[in-house]
């Protein structure tokens, strides 16, 4: 019973958040989204395959004329005393450079930039993104879920584990702090620590962690577990803000 009113809960969580005007209220509109970051994958696939094919001719002709250029560089009067080769000559510099130069000027990405602009209406905002952080938090309270357990998909009654990264499980501590919830913020922001120290690969440092850290548990009134963070770390932890340790 308590793994159906999870799931149920999440359900409602997740499609109610309101933002500029509209609100997310099925899970079909959900499984939109899905469908879009499928196309756009294979947009993306698409562009790539367009680029390495260019970048291909580009080296393939990049190396020929390397190894033409070397023998006539290396005595040009016996090379163009050869006519053919003073032909060649002639040809390669007014039509295949031109045509090498439209190749280059070509861009692959039009399609998908195309692609992404119509798409691009329906893509969530930042506030959207907010929403969703704060309907897994809420969900998290309610069924006092560990937020270790939450990070690596552990969720009862759900059998497929979607994981949060270092870099999820921080960008969930900021939308905590930037609501003034420093009590979710800590979590989250020990568990991106917890994380990176076990050897994750993100793309937040570890100092950045610990600044936003150490302020938040200052915010909660642990001054004494906040300075000492502060003299341990030194300078490079302090928030651009100021933060100086307290009496």
């Amino acid at each position: 019973m308590r793994n159906f009113l999870l799931i149920m809960s999440w359900v409602c969580f997740c499609c109610s958040w309101t933002t500029h005007g509209e609100v997310f209220t099925s899970i079909g509109q959900m499984t939109d989204l899905i469908h879009t970051e499928k196309e756009l994958v294979q947009s993306l696939r698409e562009y790539i395959r367009a680029e390495e094919s260019k970048l291909a001719a580009v080296k393939n002709w990049a190396s020929k004329l390397d190894a033409l250029t070397q023998v006539s560089t290396s005595d040009p009067e016996g090379y163009l005393a050869h006519p053919v080769n003073a032909y060649k000559l002639m040809k390669r510099l007014n039509t295949e450079w031109p045509e090498l130069e439209s190749l280059v000027l070509q861009n692959p990405s039009d399609g998908f930039v195309a692609n992404m602009s119509v798409h691009r209406q329906y893509f969530p905002d930042t506030e959207d993104q907010t929403g969703a952080a704060k309907a897994l938090m809420r969900l998290q309270d309610t069924y006092q879920l560990d937020s270790e357990a939450f990070s690596k998909g552990k969720l009862p009654g759900v059998h497929s584990n979607a994981e949060l990264t270092v870099d999820d499980c921080f960008d969930m501590g900021k939308t905590a702090y930037n609501d003034a919830d420093y009590y979710h913020a800590v979590l989250w922001f020990q568990q991106s620590l917890k994380q990176l120290d076990g050897g994750e690969e993100a793309v937040v440092s570890k100092a950045e962690i610990l600044d936003y850290l150490s302020y938040s548990v200052y915010q909660m009134g642990s001054k004494w577990v906040s300075n000492k963070w502060i003299h341990e770390r030194g300078q490079e932890f302090r928030r651009p803000c100021g933060l100086t340790e307290v009496d």
